[in-house]
């Protein structure tokens, strides 16, 4: 963060002051008071397996916030079913491997009881296939949004509470489609993250506009690639009047300040991200003591689901002050998530009445379920969320100066979540074919 601020500034700056911390306990934040005495019953162990170093470590950390706030505030509250939680992190290091191996390390060497995670699709991708082959536990994730991961890869253990890059690049399409740009390109992570974000949005922008071009020149460095001066200057020569970037982290807070210094947002009508304004990006980008940014104004972003200032609705705002009261910057879209996903595991284990595997799956597969920002279910065929997805623009915002650059994401509508899931018949059929995504015929390389 650009720097801490105090608990009563923050809800002046965010527009929220006044607002009630009373909330129930099943999903607002609870009074921290005295330990609870437990007795002799076995805490309910849940590993999470994240980003915590890297080119991403911020998003690794704000799952470690998100869940363990919610942990404390269950444990607070009783527990589930009269038994503690009890939370344990490993690091993945953004490496397919290395998440296998600390799945294994958390089931088998830690007993965890259930898992969730992870940052990075290719790392979900990596070590989804052992939940069903090896481990016999359940993993949800709040934030690694391929489709991939449950469609292709999708096995009964694994869940996403958040919406996937099908839903957010549905919901960007919608905008783009009013916009009078017709030729469009992308710079994006060479892995399926990246492809599938590109895809997602170009195939349903060339859907609701037939006179919409996908430019033949792209751009996919490999992740942390840390120069991106030749493919910018390559998007450049392109001349493209829409640009869509699945960069994310610290790779997009590199890439935003290369492309400054060649001027590309100036030379660039419309520019795009689903992920690479998340929170983080915000504090990175922001200079002199937080009073400007680096980054400029009008770029279109989704934060990945979830931008702290919306929905101005009394739970979020309860939350988010919650939030900041704890940990003295407001919460980032994996915080909120990873919040959310233990709700998600104390509402289906009891539920089931049990922390038996098959009875959670079974118990969560259609459940509906609150985040503090938004209603979602699970699709009991995909174990996909379908959520709202959010999307605004950059705005400068001068009361918010020594505050994240005095910049905020702004004018955000959502796009309804029954209106931008994959249909149920696509996702069914890819799977039983085991065929690439629709989209990839939009991937050019080279």
């Amino acid at each position: 963060m650009a720097k801490k601020i105090t608990r009563r500034d923050f809800l002046k700056v965010s527009g929220i002051a006044g607002t009630s911390l009373i909330g129930g306990p099943a999903l607002l934040g609870l009074s921290r008071g005295p330990t609870r005495a437990w007795g002799a019953t076995e805490p309910i162990k849940i590993g999470g397996i994240y980003s915590l170093s890297g080119v991403v470590a911020a998003w690794g950390r704000a799952a470690r916030m998100g869940s363990s706030m919610a942990a404390q505030e269950i444990n607070e509250a009783g527990g589930i079913l009269g038994r503690k939680i009890v939370l344990k992190f490993e690091d993945d290091s953004v490496n397919p491997e290395v998440g296998a191996r600390k799945a294994r390390r958390l089931v088998l060497d830690w007993g965890a009881d259930f898992l969730h995670g992870f940052n990075s699709s290719g790392v979900a991708l990596g070590v989804v296939p052992l939940l069903e082959e090896e481990l016999k536990r359940m993993c949800l994730i709040p934030c690694a949004a391929s489709p991939r991961i449950t469609t292709e890869a999708f096995n009964k253990y694994v869940f996403r509470v958040h919406p996937n890059c099908y839903q957010i690049g549905a919901g960007s399409a919608a905008i783009a489609a009013k916009m009078p740009y017709k030729k469009w390109t992308v710079i994006g992570p060479d892995y399926s993250y990246g492809w599938d974000s590109w895809g997602a949005f170009i195939s349903h922008l060339t859907q609701r506009r037939s006179d919409v071009e996908a430019l033949e020149i792209q751009a996919w460095p490999k992740f942390a690639t840390g120069d991106y001066s030749s493919y910018i200057t390559k998007l450049l020569g392109a001349k493209p009047e829409g640009v869509y970037s699945s960069l994310w982290g610290g790779d997009f807070v590199t890439f935003a300040k290369q492309a400054k210094r060649y001027g590309f947002f100036e030379n660039v009508s419309a520019f795009m991200t689903p992920a690479g304004l998340a929170l983080d990006s915000f504090s990175a980008l922001a200079i002199k003591r937080g009073k400007e940014s680096e980054m400029p104004e009008g770029l279109y972003t989704a934060a990945h689901g979830y931008w702290f200032e919306h929905p101005a609705t009394e739970r979020n705002k309860t939350w988010v002050g919650d939030f900041q009261d704890r940990y003295g910057e407001p919460p980032h879209i994996v915080a909120h998530d990873a919040y959310g996903l233990i709700y998600v595991y104390k509402k289906a284990i009891e539920k089931a009445g049990t922390t038996k595997t098959d009875a959670v799956i079974e118990a969560m597969e259609g459940m509906a379920f609150e985040t503090p920002g938004y209603s979602r279910v699970i699709r009991k065929e995909d174990h996909q969320a379908i959520s709202d997805v959010p999307w605004g623009y950059t705005k400068k915002a001068p009361e918010l100066a020594g505050f994240l650059g005095a910049m905020r994401v702004t004018e955000i509508k959502d796009s309804t979540g029954g209106e931008i899931i994959e249909p149920l018949e696509d996702v069914l059929e890819r799977r039983a074919k085991k065929e690439k995504p629709p989209w990839m015929k939009f991937i050019v390389k080279g």
